[in-house]
């Protein structure tokens, strides 16, 4: 690495800083033998042994371009680049570029635009079936009659064993407590995936009114945001796999659903014997909203006391599954993912100090939310539950 400072401009010296880097990670886990064959009171996990190497190229720059001019107390952009080459995922490159411009020594705007790249990880590449007991999940395929012309249900009896079971429960498909209870999975990891990429934009405003007596201790930012993450490396949920083998009639999905093609002791025919998943390349996931904070903080008696209060208000917050899928909005919803995502937030912290000894207290506020949609969907009750 180096780093150091070039020729100097009128309003400073061009900052400078780069580096090579090589590195190769390995890992392995290696459950012991009743654990592997899920005898050891849990699910049979087997072992996992991956590794990659890559070689990173970078580069950081910071050119002061004006200063103590009217309106301008001080301006300079930033610059960075790094190039990395994996022996997983081949060539990525990410890149930052921002400005600072300070107004008044009160007023400073901040911005940035950005490019980073995340390569998959050992466990997301080469983890081996672990095998899992998924509860709550609906089958689309309960109720279907012989007789509808629907796709679910042309979809549904495709299956033999669906078949069979409509033929055996006079014509409906039905299920039992045990056939719902008695489905097991697997979760892989995916050796073919690609890396991620996210495109970041954001732009802010820092006061601290010094100059202004009855505001001296105040600080107060506002900054916008926008995230959208391409190949968003993800593991596929099950429920959303189901929806669309059957509903959609999307074959890619429809290799991680493995029925029972006969009756297996209490489990019916047409039973889902094993739902698995695996970790893929997403559509992307994205999100937009504004942060603010203001902060306080002075000499109270004895001690000292700090105050910030953190708000964000939340414009979107989607996913896509495939990259041919519509977007699913997550905002003021409980996900899937069981991420908690109010349009509203805000968090209160203070903090007392006298010498060694400091207390804390904190209050957070949180919006409404609501059951997933695409969850209350599969069990045909309307969205905002």
């Amino acid at each position: 690495t180096f780093e150091g400072e070039l020729w100097e401009l009128p309003a400073g010296k061009i900052g400078l800083a780069g580096g090579f880097e090589w590195r190769s990670e390995e890992s392995s886990s290696v459950p012991d033998p009743l654990t592997q064959t899920g005898q050891n009171a849990g699910n049979a996990i087997p072992p996992t042994f991956g590794k990659y190497n890559v070689r990173e190229a970078y580069v950081e720059t910071r050119v002061p371009l004006f200063k103590d001019l009217p309106f301008v107390k001080e301006l300079s952009v930033l610059g960075t680049f790094r190039h990395g080459d994996y022996s997983t995922v081949g060539s990525t490159n990410s890149w930052n570029a921002g400005a600072q411009w300070a107004i008044t020594s009160d007023i400073k705007l901040r911005g940035t635009r950005a490019l980073s790249t995340r390569a998959p990880n050992i466990n997301e590449l080469y983890q081996a079936p672990s095998q899992d007991f998924p509860s709550g999940l609906i089958d689309p395929c309960t109720g279907v009659t012989a007789g509808q012309t629907s796709a679910l249900a042309i979809n549904c009896r495709a299956a033999p064993g669906v078949a069979a079971n409509i033929a055996a429960n006079g014509g409906v498909f039905t299920l039992t407590q045990a056939d719902e209870q008695g489905i097991s999975g697997y979760n892989s990891g995916n050796p073919n995936l690609k890396a991620e990429k996210g495109r970041s934009s954001t732009v802010g405003l820092v006061f601290t009114p010094r100059s202004i007596p009855m505001l001296s201790k105040f600080t107060f930012t506002a900054d916008y945001f926008k995230i959208k993450i391409a190949d968003a490396i993800v593991a596929t949920e099950r429920q959303y796999s189901l929806s669309q083998c059957y509903n959609q009639g999307n074959p890619a999905f429809c290799k991680f659903i493995t029925r029972r093609p006969a009756r297996v002791g209490n489990l019916s025919a047409g039973s889902i014997d094993l739902s698995d998943t695996a970790v893929t390349n997403s559509g992307g996931l994205g999100t937009e909203g504004i942060d603010a904070t203001v902060s306080w903080a002075d000499k109270v008696g004895p001690g000292r006391l700090s105050t910030q209060l953190s708000y964000t208000h939340l414009k979107s917050l989607w996913n896509k599954a495939t990259p041919d899928s519509d977007r699913n909005e997550d905002v003021s919803e409980v996900t899937s993912t069981q991420i908690n995502a109010p349009r509203n937030k805000a968090v209160f912290n203070a903090a007392y100090k006298i010498g060694s000894f400091g207390a804390t207290w904190t209050a957070t506020y949180s919006g409404p939310v609501s059951l997933d949609d695409q969850f209350l969907k599969s069990l045909e009750i309307a969205p905002g539950t």
